[in-house]
């Protein structure tokens, strides 16, 4: 009896949370006029056949992906362009986030396909044709298997490897494209690749991250610098920046000690260990008995013209010396949460602003990445209104946020997860992958339009 109950007083606070988020959203974050509103993807979760990555080969392998599931079709999305750019029309975009597939330019080292490359510069100029920007990135997730049987990002040549993709791209894309982004969350890849075995190589070992957090500085630092040389005229200048995964590390038990150092040392360690490291040219951490880093990459230092945010959720975290392992990761009680059990936390995005305005405060910033797996389309409004109204309030203290990059367009291919959660504002019909618009899609292109109007 008392487990029932405990069970009920839970699901109370759930739906009470969740009500709570909707009554307190308003409707039309007012936001300016000149705001703009973007949505995310990425080559590897829509394109399919990507049959030269490290993902490609990591996916053939029983258990690494839920359900068995592959990206061979993805969304087919090269199929479906016109589709989806009507459907970016319908939304009231003013860009639109896609990543280059750096195994797909440049299948073996050195040798580059072209005419992939000029379906991406195709897709650009279509995009342009109706009034849609791009926002291009270059590294989301995935490496060419050349690369990755050198080491992935623990292979010493990278960095150069990287600059030569980024110089073949830039040199045929000419002036194209104003906003690039050079690597997609670092810190997913170090966490999810490096720390666990959830993405490849699977290292599993706390004490490698120093190398790989290092190579894609370097990676970054490098591309930062080409794009600029190889395109900024006196009348055309880049602008280049980096999407951060940065997210609220809070205490489960605030007055506890080992539990608030635990979380300082998480939000120092995951969130701005790398921003700091392109402010200042150094990278360092210290996570005491379990790894450390030192290093100095001076040409990385003011290698950002705008900071990406991708924000997510919030995690609570505590540290019991006694338990193996000692970190433990958790919800907050009663918090609404996503199809992932992801905590729905819109004040983070507003605590994350402050601390990148507090360390680049002369820094535009875009918000690359939000969004939620949500199956029944029923909190997907919500959640986009709460997050966009902590960015008006953000707005209204004078702060520089340029635009807001809604993940995705369509349900896809989510990595370890799968096709199992729905994060698009499009469903796909089983078969034929017709687009079918969710009622968020058009609840999103009213708020886009009422925005724009002035009318909130």
């Amino acid at each position: 009896m008392f487990s029932y109950l405990r069970k009920l007083v839970f699901l109370l606070l759930c739906v009470h949370s969740m009500n709570a988020l909707a009554d307190t959203a308003p409707a039309n974050p007012t936001l300016p006029s000149t705001f703009r509103f973007c949505v995310s993807t990425a080559a590897h979760q829509i394109e399919g056949q990507n049959v030269n990555s490290d993902w490609w080969q990591w996916e053939q392998a029983p258990g690494h992906i839920k359900n068995g599931d592959t990206s061979a079709m993805a969304t087919a999305s090269w199929d479906h362009v016109d589709e989806d750019i009507a459907n970016l029309k319908f939304l009231g975009v003013d860009n639109y986030r896609f990543s280059i597939e750096w195994a797909k330019i440049e299948p073996k080292s050195g040798q580059f396909d072209d005419a992939m490359l000029d379906k991406y510069i195709a897709l650009i100029d279509q995009l342009k044709s109706q009034g849609i920007d791009p926002m291009v990135t270059l590294y989301h997730f995935t490496l060419p298997t050349w690369v990755s049987a050198q080491g992935g990002w623990e292979w010493d040549g990278i960095a150069d490897a990287f600059d030569g993709f980024v110089r073949h791209v830039a040199a045929r894309m000419g002036t194209r494209v104003i906003l690039w982004i050079t690597l997609n969350e670092p810190m997913t890849i170090i966490t999810a690749a490096y720390m666990s075995n959830v993405f490849p190589p699977a290292k599993n070992e706390f004490k490698s991250v120093g190398l790989p957090m290092a190579n894609m500085i370097r990676a970054h630092a490098r591309a930062f610098h080409a794009l600029h040389q190889i395109l900024d005229t006196d009348t055309f200048k880049v602008r280049v920046g980096l999407a951060h995964h940065l997210r609220i590390f809070d205490p489960r038990e605030r007055f506890n000690p080992l539990d608030r150092f635990i979380a300082d040392k998480f939000d120092e360690i995951f969130n701005w260990s790398i921003p700091t490291a392109l402010n200042t040219g150094t990278f360092k951490f210290s996570m005491p008995l379990v790894a450390s880093a030192d290093y100095f990459i001076p040409e990385a230092a003011g290698t950002q013209d705008f900071f990406g945010l991708n924000y997510y959720s919030r995690d609570m975290v505590s540290l019991n010396l006694l338990k193996n392992p000692p970190l433990i990761r958790s919800l907050k009680t009663g918090a609404p949460v996503t199809d992932l059990n992801w905590e729905i936390y819109p004040e983070g995005i507003s605590r994350l602003i402050d601390g990148i305005h507090a360390r680049n405060p002369n820094m535009p910033i875009w918000i690359t990445e939000n969004g939620l797996a949500d199956d029944s389309d029923e909190k997907r409004m919500p959640f986009i209104r709460a997050h966009l109204a902590e960015v008006a309030k953000e707005i209204d203290k004078g702060i520089m946020i340029e635009g807001y990059c809604h993940w995705t367009l369509n349900d896809n291919f989510e990595w370890a997860e799968g096709y199992t959660p729905q994060f698009g504002f499009f469903s796909l019909e089983k078969g034929t992958l017709k687009r079918i618009a969710r009622p968020s899609a058009q609840a999103f292109s009213d708020l886009v339009k009422a925005t724009k109007a002035g009318t909130p």
